[in-house]
């Protein structure tokens, strides 16, 4: 009998690496879509595509994002930066971060790790959209998680062992060339020399390693190379009656960060340790009642060195950058810490070891039932279920806390050579550390419940599926107005036609309460058809085609991921306020005022989206293609109200729901799997998305000229100075607009005077290059296999993205005490009157200079890139030839290179301080 008829929830995910691990006939012949919802892969109307656990078993980090790179078309992953506690990649669908959904429950994709994963699949058209109303417009990923099978028990067992390196670190000037820069800067600045002759030959052939030190900082405070341990155990069984499923993964990484251990009190070792276990268990209770249940526990412990804190390692490593070699030594001769006063107590080696330490412990549950009722016996083809969830985590610290001490010599050097010198010390070095132990730091708790109520009926050449559904979910977090809670009701029903036509529609009447009350719901319809071409009687004899498929979509949803509570509240605050003196001490005290307007009308963005596509499989389905074209309008986009509404009001207004912006783009993937001979398999796969957008509306107030206006631009689109070269003299400044933003000196940026009006100023900016989003992103997968041999790669890619060199803390050398890099003086010129003809960069200054570094176009760069994101080779040995299990052994790498227009950095994390990096992976893995 068949029970397939829930149609067109979907309009259209896919990827090819599916096909790449398994044959296409051996495709599932279900798909979970949420809901507890099921349907046949055949009868999706769009593209039933998704990552497997196969796929995913290739993943070695435990942060399952990581092998999302360039897999679906649609999404788009962008890499994280820190530490593994804190590089964690952020995912968008168009543009937008999606909602994620394990098991149909909105989770954390961090919370899981990818043995615990059966598949990932992405709703992205308007049925699925609108299928989660208030939290559907930006798109779904759905995780299924592994349940147990009806057979004897099976267990894996499998251990890697991993290797970073850092992936383009920086290289800092020597003390020699940062004094020389430093010198040169200060003369284009107008100002004395800071070292003479001798001083500099002191740091040059480091004559006097206290006075005149030379400290490769960034080599004193990380490692060459970090490591990762990772076990994992699987048990996988049961019965007809009843099956389990469980996950035993472990985990032990080790920062960059050396572990330099002034202090036996405490421990400044960099860890993220971190421990998942999961069961899922499945029980027939009768032959029409079923239950299920999954619960997940997740322990993770972080320590770093107090200065790092709870996983903020781009603090240290900030200052790391900002600290010149020649400024003072680790330690003078006398074991002090070396520092001073313009640096203060940041010692980047001391504020390593002799701060004490920060511990971070995490403890998350994740618990999930489902009770479904076949009821059969009242009304053939209806059924019920009821599903609950609860999440809880929370955080806490303890901390180990001291001062160090630490001194400036104040050298300096008389003409003969003679070192003056006269030491001060600051700080004290703590005898007894400060303990502050088990704060809470962070707590949320999020509850579910799912109820539904679905009919199936067949008859004959008809097929149709009705379901009503209620979800309701609360999620409360520590803070003030830091929750949310959400309801909807919902009916979605579809029809099938003959396995040839389906239409389905859905109603989502939805609700949040970050709205007032009265105005907290809305509906949400969609509606959508499908077409399969391929089983009309006309193209039965066309043997090459497996599968042709039409179908479109249209509809509406919502996203309330950016609302505040009590926007639609009028404020009040001191601010305006006045204040009056009360009481017999007369003590200060501040009256309340009017603060700004509240939200007029306030209600969520919504998304009407039309979807549209096809998909082929021939030649036996060795040939995949699939295309969708989309078409977005968002609005009700929450802006900044106070730039479109006037001051002549005398009062703030915050928001306003008046932005407008429009999608429009495609998604594509071809993918052919073959194989030559009996034991030679391959597979080609690509997958791309083209997305361009639109602004229509965001509150720009009247401006003067039309370059002016943001409106018809995309969104995210760059802005800046048109630069026309550096001045070379005080005669082109005198002769030159005059630039308003700082006093300008030869070798800053010479700008183009826009409209004419002499004055370089803020009527002078223009769009320019590209934008901060890419307008086209896209993967490349290969695989091959001979006999028990496997090599796969996985590359990822995007265009049509615009960064600034300004996001990269060594293009702005010197200005305020701050470093200079190798890495700059080797890629780049700057401006001096002798070199004034080949410079690429303006002259180097010690003085804040808001001319130069400011939005650009000097600064704009080229962000796209192709990576080498995963390369993967094993070999399994079979279980006749162990005797005991199967045996895979495998090499892997990861970020393995990068073809871009950076070069000098990953151009991924031109804003990060902590090293980028690229893993070698070896492991070992036993089927038993």
């Amino acid at each position: 009998m068949k029970k397939y008829i829930i149609i067109a929830l979907i309009g259209g995910f896919t990827t090819p690496t599916f096909a790449q691990e398994q044959e296409r006939d051996s495709l599932p012949d279900r798909v979970q879509l949420g809901y507890q919802t099921e349907m046949p892969q055949k009868a999706i109307a769009g593209s039933a595509r998704s990552i497997d656990s196969k796929v995913l078993d290739k993943a070695p980090e435990i942060d399952i994002a990581k092998a999302l790179y360039g897999k679906i078309a649609g999404l788009n992953v962008y890499q994280g930066n820190g530490s593994s506690a804190e590089n964690i990649p952020s995912l968008s669908i168009h543009g937008n971060a999606p909602l994620i959904l394990v098991d149909g429950f909105p989770r954390s994709l961090s919370d899981i790790s990818s043995s615990e994963i059966e598949s990932i699949q992405i709703l992205k058209d308007a049925v699925a959209s609108a299928l989660y109303g208030v939290r559907g417009g930006n798109g779904v990923i759905l995780v299924t998680t592994k349940h147990g099978h009806d057979d004897k028990l099976k267990v894996t067992a499998k251990y890697q062992y991993g290797i970073s390196t850092q992936f383009r670190k920086p290289e800092f000037a020597d003390a020699y060339t940062y004094a020389n820069s430093l010198n040169t800067a200060l003369a284009l600045d107008g100002l004395d020399a800071r070292y003479q002759p001798n001083e500099l030959d002191a740091f040059k052939n480091n004559t006097y390693p206290y006075e005149y030190p030379n400290v490769n900082w960034w080599d004193e405070v990380y490692n060459k190379t970090s490591d990762n341990h990772r076990l994992n155990l699987t048990f996988d069984g049961g019965s007809n009656r009843f099956r389990y499923y469980s996950v035993i993964d472990y985990m032990h990484d080790t920062a960059l960060f050396k572990d330099k251990q002034a202090d036996g009190r405490y421990s400044t070792k960099p860890s993220d340790v971190r421990l998942n276990i999961r069961t899922n268990i499945d029980v027939d209770l009768t032959s029409s009642t079923f239950f299920k249940v999954g619960i997940l526990g997740k322990l993770q412990e972080t320590n770093n060195a107090y200065s790092i804190g709870a996983n903020n390692t781009n603090a240290l490593a900030g200052i790391i950058y900002n600290t010149p070699s020649a400024v003072f030594p680790i330690r003078h001769a006398d074991g002090t810490y070396g520092g001073n006063s313009t640096y203060g107590a940041n010692n980047p080696v001391a504020l390593l070891e002799s701060t004490g330490n920060y511990r971070t412990t995490y403890g998350t549950l994740l618990a999930n039932a489902t009770l479904k009722q076949e009821l059969d016996a009242l009304l053939k083809g209806l059924s019920a279920e009821v599903s609950v969830a609860f999440d809880n985590s929370g955080s806490m610290y303890d901390t180990a806390t001291k001062e160090y001490k630490y001194m400036d010599v104040q050298a300096s050097m008389l003409p003969d050579g003679t070192i003056v010198t006269t030491p001060v010390s600051y700080g004290k070095d703590s005898e007894t550390l400060n303990h502050d132990d088990s704060k809470f730091k962070s707590l949320y708790m999020r509850s579910n419940i799912q109820a539904k109520i679905n009919y199936l009926l067949q008859s004959g050449a008809h097929d149709l599926n009705a379901s009503l559904i209620y979800d309701q979910q609360s999620y409360t977090a520590n803070g003030r107005n830091k929750g949310a809670k959400r309801q909807s009701g919902l009916l979605y029903a579809t029809y099938m036609y003959n396995d040839r036509y389906t239409v389905n529609g859905v109603l989502n009447y939805s609700g949040t309460a970050f709205l007032p009350e009265g105005d907290r719901f809305h509906l949400y319809p969609a509606v959508s058809a499908a077409w399969i071409a391929s089983n009309e009687k006309f193209m039965k004899n066309i043997e090459a085609i497996n599968l042709f498929k039409l179908y479109a979509s249209y509809g509406i949803s919502g996203w309330d991921g950016n609302m505040q509570h009590e926007l639609y509240r009028q404020s009040y605050g001191s601010t305006n306020g006045g204040t009056y003196y009360f009481t017999n001490n007369a003590s200060e005290f501040y009256g309340l005022a009017e603060g700004d307007l509240p939200v007029e009308n306030l209600t969520i963005e919504k998304s009407k989206k039309v979807t549209y596509g096809m998909e082929l499989n021939a030649f036996k389905n060795r040939l995949s293609v699939y295309l969708e074209g989309f078409y977005e309008r968002r609005s009700d986009i929450l802006i900044n109200g106070s730039s479109s509404v006037s001051g002549i009001i005398g009062i703030g207004v915050s928001k306003l729901n008046a932005g407008i912006q429009d999608y429009k783009g495609f998604d594509a993937s071809l993918s052919w799997k073959d194989k030559i001979g009996k034991d030679f398999n391959y597979s080609i796969g690509a997958n791309a998305s083209y997305v361009n957008s639109k602004i229509i509306n965001d509150g720009q107030e009247y401006q003067q000229y039309d370059y002016l206006y943001t409106k018809g631009n995309r969104v995210g689109q760059r802005y800046g100075l048109e630069a026309i070269g550096f001045f070379h003299d005080q005669v082109e400044i005198n002769n030159s607009p005059v630039q308003t933003f700082s006093t300008v000196r030869p070798g800053d940026i010479k700008y183009k005077d826009q409209n004419g009006d002499n004055r370089i100023d803020e009527q002078d900016v223009v769009k320019m290059f590209g934008s901060g989003v890419p307008r086209f992103y896209f993967g490349i997968n290969l695989t091959a296999s001979y006999k028990n041999f496997e090599i796969s790669a996985d590359f990822q890619g995007m265009t049509g993205v615009t960064t600034s060199l300004l996001n990269s803390p060594l293009y702005q050398p010197l200005v305020n005490n701050g470093n200079i890099s190798q890495t700059f003086l080797d890629n780049e010129t700057a401006w001096t009157p002798e070199n004034a003809a080949k410079a690429t960069m303006p002259r180097l200054t010690t003085l804040a200079n808001a001319n130069n570094y400011r939005a650009n176009s000097l600064w704009y760069r080229d962000g796209s890139f192709i990576k080498l994101r995963n390369l993967y080779v094993s070999y399994t040995f079979p279980k006749k030839m162990m005797r005991f299990a199967d045996m895979k052994v495998y090499l892997q790498g990861n970020n393995l290179f990068s073809l871009d227009n950076i070069g000098f950095a990953d151009p991924e994390q031109l804003g990060a301080a902590y090293p980028s990096t690229r893993s070698y992976w070896a492991g070992i893995k036993f089927n038993f």
